[in-house]
């Protein structure tokens, strides 16, 4: 579990997170200097009978909003602080956007400073929060009011946290582990050190784990949560983790570490469901350069929407990073114009890494079912998805997804792929098209080879496979071999059978100097003479020694019969075989290589022997 404060500037978070903790805020001179919170801070906030949670203090001036939201990015519950003495202010409006925006489900109005105002002015911010507030997408209960220097409603307000966090969420140990790094620094003995709010999943020491965008993999030498070492990591804790092997410069806030074998993967481009705040007066124009503050990070992009982007209204649109980040589906994120920079909306990751050229947008996209989802984001990968990427894509941990497979009847699994059924049906009708031109255009040769059905399908090798069974199945192709052909196809010729024996016959009277495919061409005057000799084959007549040259039976007997007679006094050599036969290496080396491919010799060194 992980508080977080949001509100104006000088409204008091850090003082009350001081009174609750006992820990000191504004750690940095500057800070002190100015008086104001400049950084993120952290405690650990102890709730009695052994439950600890980490608390981050975010600054509340609007010129670190940035940072404000790198805090509040993975929070639970969030303190929303409001002075007496000023009420609701600008930042704390802002503030209150970012963490809807966010997704922050719960909160607390705190008010604070109320030893500096009257009971009726009191009473009267009091009200007004609790009307403002009653609105708002996170669940907000009624004020708690405080003036922490006196101690003042602090028992109150802890009694309210406790019963807010008295069945805290687990978080998911299985899921994918990744963490937002929010600080890095050096330890002597340790080396670099980051921290952050492990989102999901766990590690341990000696895990490897990678840093994105990046992608360099380093090894976790030590972990910490709230000062002391553990052999484990938590979901929804602030986790500081040791590096090996990494220097500290090449990683910063804003990057992620996940884990070294899991399917993360760097996009540079989101498919979102985008909403503009209801208190923007002008709709937000395609190409619109945008500052998108996601997880500690904060990423310029290009907005294409699908609609008009109007205030208030949730709009599906295509985020273009100019820099790759590591996404998952379902991530929040806030949306600032780029200048000035003002907070003017948020939203939700519906695919993080969409196909990149036209794409459908399939309404399951925004389902709140997750096997919708699924169904949708299949539906746009003609190729289908590996069920390894699965996790990324729809935002749950691995154990789930075959749960949900099996709700998603419209998808079909292939080996470790999964498929949308109407790519399937897409193809059937142009693979049968393709082989039945193949024989019209063809019709001399057996079938049509695989190779050439995938080249014209444009689909990978496992789809085609998978296809070409169910085909197969339902009587609709027959294959062979490397060949696909319709069912009851016969390979013809003009002139029929009358002109495939005339072939055979050239190829028989030559014994074992046969004319290779094109003399045989330029004796015949036609270019359906290997189509001839295919079907001669397939029928015993003539074997394929050499892919343009075919030889009589008869003929390799022949050969076979002087292997015998050579073999079985001494060593089979490319001269005791021309010697004996009188042919040249054109032909004898080919003849060598059919008779090892048949087993009837084995070659050592330049020589054969019998097997």
């Amino acid at each position: 579990m992980i508080i977080g404060t949001a509100g104006h500037i000088d409204h008091g978070k850090s003082a009350l997170v001081e009174a609750l903790t006992g820990w000191r805020m504004d750690r940095l001179a500057e800070e002190r200097r100015r008086g104001i919170t400049i950084e993120l801070n952290f405690a650990p906030f102890d709730l009695g009978e052994g439950r600890v949670v980490g608390v981050v203090d975010v600054p509340g001036h609007e010129d670190f909003v940035r940072t404000m939201v790198a805090g509040a990015s993975g929070i639970d519950l969030v303190l929303l602080v409001i002075a007496a003495d000023e009420g609701i202010m600008p930042q704390t409006r802002e503030h209150l956007a970012i963490i809807e925006q966010l997704g922050v489900p719960t909160g607390i109005p705190v008010i604070t400073k109320a030893d500096l105002v009257e009971p009726e002015l009191l009473e009267l911010v009091t009200l007004e929060v609790g009307e403002w507030l009653r609105h708002s997408a996170v669940r907000f209960g009624s004020p708690v009011v405080v003036a922490a220097p006196e101690g003042r409603g602090l028992d109150a307000l802890r009694a309210r946290i406790r019963e807010l966090v008295s069945t805290p969420s687990p978080g998911a140990t299985s899921d994918l582990f990744r963490l937002p790094v929010d600080r890095v620094f050096s330890v002597a003995g340790v080396g670099t050190v980051v921290t952050g709010t492990v989102w999901s999943g766990s590690v341990v020491p000696g895990d490897p784990v990678r840093i994105m965008p990046s992608g360099r993999e380093v090894r976790i030498r030590t972990i910490e949560i709230h000062g002391r070492k553990t052999d484990r990591s938590e979901p929804r804790a602030r986790n500081a983790l040791g590096l090996a092997g990494l220097d500290r410069d090449l990683v910063a806030r804003g990057d992620w570490v996940v884990g070294a074998r899991t399917p993360w993967a760097a996009t540079t481009a989101l498919d979102v469901e985008l909403v503009m705040l209801d208190s923007e007066r002008q709709a937000l124009r395609s190409r619109s350069r945008l500052r998108v503050l996601l997880g500690t990070g904060e990423l310029l992009a290009r907005v294409y929407p699908r609609e008009p982007l109007l205030p208030g209204r949730p709009c599906l649109a295509r985020l273009a990073l100019e820099a790759p980040a590591a996404v998952r589906g379902g991530d929040r994120f806030v949306v600032r114009s780029y200048s000035p920079v003002d907070t003017i909306g948020g939203g939700q990751v519906l695919d993080p890494s969409p196909p990149r050229r036209r794409a459908d947008w399939p309404g399951g996209l925004r389902s709140q079912n997750v096997a919708e989802r699924l169904v949708a984001l299949v539906a746009r990968r003609r190729s289908g998805v590996g069920t390894g990427e699965l996790p990324v894509l729809l935002g749950c941990p691995p154990e789930e997804v075959p749960s949900i497979l099996d709700t998603a009847p419209e998808l079909r699994r292939i080996g470790d792929r999964v498929v949308h059924r109407s790519a399937l049906m897409t193809l059937a009708p142009r693979a049968e098209a393709e082989v039945h031109r193949y024989h019209q255009s063809h019709p001399a040769q057996a079938g049509l080879p695989l190779e050439t059905l995938r080249s014209s399908l444009r689909a990978p090798e496992w789809l085609v496979e998978a296809l070409l069974a169910d085909l197969r199945a339902a009587g609709v192709l027959e294959v062979e071999g490397a060949l696909v052909r319709a069912p009851g196809f016969r390979p013809r010729v003009s002139g029929g059978d009358a002109e495939v024996d005339r072939v055979v016959s050239v190829v028989a009277e030559a014994g074992l100097t046969p004319p290779s495919l094109m003399e045989l061409e330029e004796r015949f005057g036609r270019r359906d003479v290997e189509g001839m000799l295919r079907i001669a084959a397939g029928e015993g007549r003539v074997v394929a020694v050499e892919r343009d040259r075919y030889f009589a039976p008869q003929a390799l007997d022949r050969f076979v019969t002087a292997l015998r007679e050579l073999g079985g006094a001494a060593a089979i050599t490319p001269a005791g075989l021309r010697d004996r036969l009188g042919l040249s290496r054109k032909f004898l080396i080919p003849l060598l290589e059919w008779s090892d491919a048949r087993g009837y010799t084995v070659r050592v060194g330049d020589a054969r022997r019998l097997r």
